[in-house]
């Protein structure tokens, strides 16, 4: 498998995968009945990296990174109490899926992009030692 085949694996699974929790989130908090104000503080750390998921923005895909660690937490909080949902265990899955996705992803594209300097430099020594 090359390397850009990873990249658009992994693309594609931290794409759907960040996605899928956002719906599970805001279906576990509806299932709960909780006030607006739960839905913006669940669902707003989230929501503010879309921009950059949509770019592609590889900051943005590390920022992902350390922030679903705390949904992380959360989620194996929530399987640890008196009664634990569906819901819970598929956000935990998600988060699992959507860390180690959006973290291959990060470390492949900037990989990618080095060997995509490093051609770019060998193209350019070739050019100058052909002048010469």
């Amino acid at each position: 498998m090359t390397l850009q085949e990873k990249i658009n694996i992994s693309r594609l699974l931290t794409h759907i995968s960040f996605y899928l929790m956002l719906a599970a989130m805001t279906a576990n908090a509806w299932l709960q009945g909780a006030p607006g104000v739960i839905y913006f503080l669940c669902l707003f750390p989230l929501i503010i990296f879309i921009p950059g998921l949509i770019v592609n923005n590889t900051r943005t895909l590390i920022w992902i990174c350390f922030v679903i660690l705390i949904y992380f937490a959360t989620a194996v909080d929530n399987l640890a109490g008196p009664s634990p949902q569906v819901l819970d265990w598929i956000e935990l899955s998600l988060t699992v899926i959507l860390f180690n996705a959006a973290m291959m992803y990060a470390r492949w594209k900037q990989a990618r992009g080095k060997e995509l300097q490093a051609e770019q430099l060998d193209e350019t020594t070739t050019v100058t030692a052909d002048s010469i």
